[in-house]
Order: structure tokens, then sequence, then C-alpha cells
């Protein structure tokens, strides 16, 4: 391997130990305050120091094929501490923006959501209920009219209002003999 290669190797992993420790960083801003229990906390940072060491295999291999040195995990850490002394306080502030400027627009969408797509739905879902309500009880009455339109004649045929009296009357000799009165 030739001297070039091993400077270009070098300085790939004292970015990538910058890149590392800004990942870490942004991790931890973004770890959901549900997962800092003690499983899930493990679980995600098992899986966010995989990816940092897949990340490291794959520009180490793109830079000298994979080869392994002291100097690599010497680059890394030395990554790590410049951003962590030098950059870390304005990466923190500027991520700090960045979120609020994402939750904000994720808001700012929900309440499109919220007042062109719900709403009208629910206004419209009460607009429904409402109509075949009314429809409803149109038909319903309708019904109880034509039935006594077409009942008159029979009324008028039994007796009409004697055996209703004679029908309420056996009714209420029924609930008071029932009643014990």
């Amino acid at each position: 391997m030739t001297l070039d290669v091993q400077f270009q190797t070098f300085f790939a992993m004292l970015m990538t130990g910058a890149v590392i420790a800004a990942q870490l960083d942004v991790y931890h801003r973004c770890l959901p305050r549900k997962a800092r229990k003690k499983w899930p906390q493990a679980l995600f940072d098992l899986f966010f120091w995989v990816v940092q060491a897949i990340l490291v295999f794959y520009v180490l291999f793109q830079m000298n094929l994979g080869d392994l040195r002291i100097y690599v995990f010497l680059s890394i850490l030395l990554g790590f501490l410049i951003y962590w002394q030098t950059v870390r306080p304005l990466f923190l502030r500027v991520l700090e923006v960045l979120i609020r400027i994402i939750e904000t627009i994720y808001s700012m969408i929900l309440k499109i959501f919220y007042l062109f797509l719900w709403t009208p739905v629910v206004w419209l879902y009460k607009g429904i209920k409402q109509l075949l309500i009314i429809v409803y009880r149109s038909i319903r009455w309708l019904l109880y009219q034509l039935g006594l339109w077409l009942l008159q004649p029979l009324y008028r045929l039994v007796g009409g209002p004697r055996v209703v009296s004679r029908v309420t009357c056996w009714g209420k000799r029924l609930r008071n003999w029932f009643s014990g009165r």
C-alpha cells in the first residue's frame, strides 16, 4: 500500500469518526422517550452501533480494500474528538433549529390534513346521517298515514269507537286484576 493511499485512508477515517460523532448526537436527540427504558434502548443502541460499524468498514473497503491498521482506529478516534471539541456546539444548535422546523412542518401538515380532509369527511358523514334520519322519519310517517287511510274502512266496519272503548276497558280491568286493586 502506497503512502498516499494511507494518507487518504487516514483522512477518510478522520471524517468517518466525525460523522459517527454527529450521528451519535442526532441519535441521542431523536431517541424516542418511550425507548429510553432498559431493553428498548439496548436494542436501539445495538442497531446504531452495527450501522456505524458497517459504515466504517464500507468506507475502509472503498479506500484501501479493507486493509485494517492501527492508524485507522486512531484516526476514527481523532475525528471523533475533533468534532466533539470544535464543531459539536454549532452542530447541536443547527440540529435543534432543523428539528423545530421539521416539527413545525409536520404540525402544519397535520392541521392541513385535519382542515381539508378530516373535517369535510366528518361533516359529510353527519349530513348524510341527518338526511337518512329525515328520510326514515318521512317514510315512517307516510307509511303510518297510508296505514290509517287503508285501515279506516275496517275500523268503521268493526264498530269503530265502541270497539276501542271496550278493548281499553278490558285492558284496564286486566291491569287492575293483575296489580291487585
